[in-house]
């Protein structure tokens, strides 16, 4: 049965008996000599487990809480992912966004006003960006470039 938020009992109950358990190993870490003599068969579990067997025990089970912990970020972290992804591609059919296209031009036009400058670092630096934006090398000339940016269809804003 899922509750309102679309959880499951398990998961639930998971969120709720996480601090509980994690404040039970602890107390069992820091007074296993005294928590070991409440186990029954405490003598039969230390010859077959050595002598800090709950210590064993505990840091096991810490270890596999951490495992599923970790497992359960990447779930959500998944699901979270699908939801934004799906959203920007609500958006972007409604025509709310552009997908990135005119911020890309915008960086595009700026790559090759900097083309300009005095500076050969500067130059080398818009280059190699402009190449990595435009997927193309169109040299050293900011005439080219500008040429490549004038064929671009115009990005209408969004209304």
């Amino acid at each position: 049965m899922k509750d309102v938020q679309g959880n499951s009992g398990r998961d639930h109950w998971f969120r709720q008996l996480t601090p509980i358990l994690l404040l039970l190993l602890l107390f069992v870490i820091v007074f296993e000599p005294a928590v070991e003599t409440m186990v029954p068969g405490h003598a039969w579990f230390r010859q077959q487990f050595g002598d800090h067997f709950l210590l064993r025990f505990a840091c096991g089970l810490l270890v596999f809480y951490v495992l599923v912990l970790w497992g359960e970020c990447i779930r959500l972290n998944n699901g979270l992912t699908a939801v934004l992804k799906a959203m920007r591609e609500a958006l972007v059919k409604a025509g709310a966004v552009d997908s990135g296209m005119s911020a890309r031009l915008d960086a595009i036009r700026m790559l090759v006003a900097a083309m300009q400058s005095d500076d050969l670092a500067i130059r080398a630096k818009s280059r190699a960006n402009l190449v990595r934006l435009v997927g193309q090398d169109l040299g050293d000339d900011p005439l080219a470039w500008r040429n490549w940016l004038d064929q671009q269809p115009a990005q209408s804003p969004p209304s």
